[in-house]
């Protein structure tokens, strides 16, 4: 039993199917089927995970398929977003460079008019 919690015992009415599942489950993890049965419910808790979301699929199956979604949103993010700010952002510096270069050329000829007096 967890620290502060109730000690009195309360029964639950489960298939046999589910004791034997339990029972079995208990085993595996070297507890009894009171103390197994309340981590379950202190996990569920705890993660907030739904049990029923979980019906018929392994951790990790979900995993691959939370990893494939996400992997799907950075590939959108990246097609739709960072490839064009890319773009734009070579398209400016190319812009900028030729500007600079424009101005250098126009104050060149401004100077050269000042020196050698207009």
């Amino acid at each position: 039993m967890r620290k502060g919690t109730d000690m009195r015992k309360k029964s639950i009415i489960v298939s046999e199917r589910s004791h034997r599942e339990l029972k079995k489950l208990a085993q595996e993890h070297n507890r009894n089927i009171g103390r197994f049965t309340e981590e379950m419910i202190f996990y569920f808790q705890k993660t907030g995970t739904d049990p029923q979301a979980l019906k018929g699929k392994n951790a990790s199956e979900m995993i691959k398929v939370i990893d494939r979604r996400i992997v799907s949103f950075f590939k959108t993010q990246e097609s739709e977003i960072l490839y064009p700010i890319q773009a734009q952002l070579n398209k400016n510096g190319e812009r900028t460079d030729f500007l600079f270069k424009k101005l250098i050329e126009e104050l060149n000829k401004i100077f050269e008019r000042i020196k050698f007096g207009g």
